[in-house]
């Protein structure tokens, strides 16, 4: 993907590229869904329920809205719903109001889901093998949101283009 790199146009063989490394991503994202949920199994908490509690920790001073969150974990809202509300039964998490908007609700971890965590997080040094990574995760991560930053900008920026009449059928699953 030399072209890519530099200031020469994109060939047909990148976009190949690039498609073939999202189905690697979405391979990827199972398999790191797996291995998280098997961590988090013994604390009674699904992957994306822990997912929700890293994300309230991560943003302790800018709360998340319920809707936020949804879209951060890939959750409709009623399943959001569904389980912040255990984990706030639970005590993990405490909702706040906005006090400019008082129909939106943010999650905020409490001191008892701080203290979970905090439990939970060493288990994953024991559970994977970081040292094995080609990169270090942050690198990763930054090269990851960067191309989702260039993809959704162009998301944003072009139309779709329209199929031929003959490869209009939808396949959508």
């Amino acid at each position: 993907m030399e072209s890519m790199a530099s200031s020469e146009p994109a060939t047909p063989q990148d976009a190949v590229e690039l498609i073939g490394m999202a189905i690697e991503m979405a391979s990827c994202e199972k398999t790191m869904r797996a291995a998280i949920a098997q961590v988090v199994a013994p604390f009674h908490l699904s992957e994306n329920a822990f997912f929700i509690l890293i994300l309230c920790q991560q943003n302790l001073r800018k709360s998340l809205s319920q809707s936020a969150l949804a879209k951060m974990v890939g959750l409709s809202p009623a399943q959001l719903s569904h389980l912040v509300e255990q984990l706030r039964q639970d005590d993990w998490i405490e909702p706040q109001r906005d006090p400019h908007d008082r129909r939106r609700q943010f999650w905020t971890l409490t001191d008892d889901g701080t203290q979970r965590l905090e439990k939970i997080m060493p288990h994953f040094r024991e559970a994977w093998q970081f040292d094995q990574l080609p990169v270090d995760p942050q690198t990763l991560v930054a090269g990851m949101r960067k191309l989702v930053a260039i993809l959704g900008a162009s998301l944003n920026s072009r139309p779709a283009p329209t199929p031929p009449a003959s490869l209009s059928k939808s396949h959508a699953a």
